[in-house]
């Protein structure tokens, strides 16, 4: 299922002037000066809704924000944005899937390259409720600031270059997850590669379900090897499909202790563990 949320992002003024000397019309002569401007066409920030408990909070509108202005580098090496206790990871996306560095450089701070972007889209729509479910104690009882399963795990931004007219494409809404034995396949198409997964220590490319992982199978137009414990080949490439449509449902069962009683993190069995990538070079 995929709509378009929020395509307005880019700031269009014009304005024409003219000037007209002549006699028409009753009344007779004299100058007739008139001017026309074009409509501007500017986005209308959404009001969010405020946070009830600690439990529900509510996307952004990130809309016309600079892409240097969302988030912050997270020590995993992740782009996030805090909601409470917990974070959505920040997916940019550009049109031609080029990859856009947001770490810090050498001297701090944010990069220029991130500061010639800005959103122009985003697949959650603003207001959207973010759920999360807290871990508990021996005693049953929640932890204040450790969240366990969380509804919605990361927000896909799509980024033109700043004073761009660049309209988005429609972006797929991923469904949320209703618990952490469910959750569903992410829209990987059009996204850069690096931005699709993580290394696993195992040496695997991988992106994170919850509790699980689905690992990444990658296949080049034209056969060519990507080494994915290296950033840079990554970031060459953009995906133009995946063997599993988006959407798509991932069931997992955790494993349980002697008292038959669930881990929390420990999944045991997942319906798909593995999705191939098909992948081209993105032209320099």
């Amino acid at each position: 299922m995929k709509k378009a949320i929020a395509m307005v992002g880019a700031l269009v003024l014009a304005a024409t002037l003219s000037a007209c000397n002549g006699g028409g019309g009753a009344g007779g002569g004299g100058s007739d000066a008139s001017s026309s401007s074009a409509s501007s066409q500017v986005h209308e920030q959404v009001a969010i809704k405020e946070s009830t408990d600690r439990h529900t909070w509510y996307v952004k509108d990130y809309v016309g924000m600079n892409a240097a202005s969302v988030g912050y580098n997270a020590m995993d090496g992740t782009r996030r944005d805090a909601y409470g206790a917990g974070t959505l990871e920040i997916i940019f996306r550009t049109q031609d899937g080029s990859y856009v560095e947001y770490s810090e450089g050498d001297e701090g701070g944010q990069p220029e390259s991130l500061q010639n972007y800005m959103v122009v889209a985003q697949d959650l729509a603003p207001n959207t409720e973010l759920n999360y479910v807290f871990m508990l104690d021996e005693n049953g009882e929640e932890y204040e600031n450790l969240v366990n399963v969380q509804n919605y795990e990361e927000i896909v931004l799509y980024v033109a270059p700043v004073s761009s007219n660049e309209q988005a494409p429609d972006l797929t809404v991923v469904e949320p997850s209703p618990d952490k034995y469910t959750r569903y396949v992410k829209d990987y198409t059009g996204r850069n590669l690096a931005t699709c997964g993580y290394l696993s220590m195992a040496g695997t490319y991988n992106d994170s379900y919850g509790q699980g992982y689905i690992r990444f199978d990658i296949t080049t137009d034209d056969g060519s090897y990507i080494d994915v414990a290296d950033p840079e080949a990554l970031r060459q490439y953009v995906v133009t499909g995946q063997s599993v449509e988006p959407n798509t449902e991932i069931t997992m069962t955790f494993m349980t202790n002697e008292n038959g009683e669930e881990y929390d993190n420990l999944v045991d069995t997942q319906s798909i563990e593995s999705i191939n990538l098909t992948v081209t070079r993105i032209s320099e």
